[in-house]
């Protein structure tokens, strides 16, 4: 996802699977749609329709360095014992490693703020996680929130469905629509439109959009399939995380049968 994932690659490792939301002190920018303001997740013990749990581990770790605040899921209730079992120590390991990641960073900055004389401006990482419920499928949303100095921070948010089932799978946008169908185009057809109107209202060219990939962030969300983009990804940093709303009658009849029978 676009610039994020060099600053992901550099200083936070591999950040999959957890999400953030900004503390006061360093407000994350939009996860929807451009200009407004995103609405912190809340870490709560959710379950849903099929018996899954999500509850949360909290994290936390501050000083004059460094301000963190870490939630992880714990998840319980999946069919597939062994999925969950890989899933929740991928969920830990991850934080733990880039908790390290953001301290030892915080720790040079603060040696290179008193070695060159200039104010310390603490580091910040915040993620948490947010839960979405469609059918059989279990979906949450990862966000990470990073400051490592300058005019802002950074916002990535990942979106992860997986089929809940014996053999469980985590689910990309490619796996969604029958073989032949050139879904590619449709959306983008969808999506194109949308982005037409939303720079009609605001009077001026906001997007740079060609296509989607096959691994697009998605979610499903009360019936509709919504396609994410990242910051940068196609507009602006003051545009936020744009998303996109696609009807259910757009897309059914393209799902795989299975897939379809899971969103029931």
């Amino acid at each position: 996802m676009s610039s994020l994932k060099v600053v992901a690659s550099s200083l936070l490792g591999t950040v999959v699977l957890l999400t953030s939301v900004a503390v006061p002190a360093f407000a994350a920018p939009a996860a929807v749609s451009p200009a407004k303001p995103s609405i912190p997740a809340v870490q709560v013990q959710k379950p849903q329709t099929q018996g899954v749990v999500f509850t949360p581990k909290t994290i936390l770790s501050n000083t004059k360095e460094h301000q963190i605040k870490v939630v992880v899921p714990v998840i319980s209730g999946l069919q597939d014992k062994a999925f969950e079992a890989q899933l929740n120590a991928t969920l830990l390991k991850q934080a733990q490693d880039t908790i390290a990641h953001t301290q030892q960073g915080a720790r040079e900055n603060a040696a290179d703020a008193k070695k060159y004389g200039y104010d310390l401006r603490p580091y910040a990482l915040d993620i948490s996680y947010e839960v979405h419920s469609t059918g059989k499928l279990v979906s949450f949303s990862v966000q990470t929130y990073v400051y490592t100095g300058g005019a802002h921070g950074m916002t990535d948010v990942t979106y992860y469905t997986i089929a809940n089932q014996p053999k469980a799978k985590q689910l990309t946008l490619a796996d969604l629509f029958q073989p032949g169908y050139d879904y590619r185009s449709i959306l983008n057809h969808l999506i194109s439109a949308q982005i037409k109107e939303q720079n009609t209202k605001e009077g001026m060219e906001i997007y740079s959009f060609e296509s989607i990939s096959d691994n697009q962030s998605f979610s499903f969300e009360n019936g509709n399939l919504v396609i994410h983009f990242g910051q940068y990804e196609i507009a602006p940093y003051a545009a936020g995380m744009p998303s996109f709303t696609i009807a259910p009658h757009r897309f059914h009849n393209l799902l795989k049968p299975e897939i379809g029978a899971l969103l029931k």
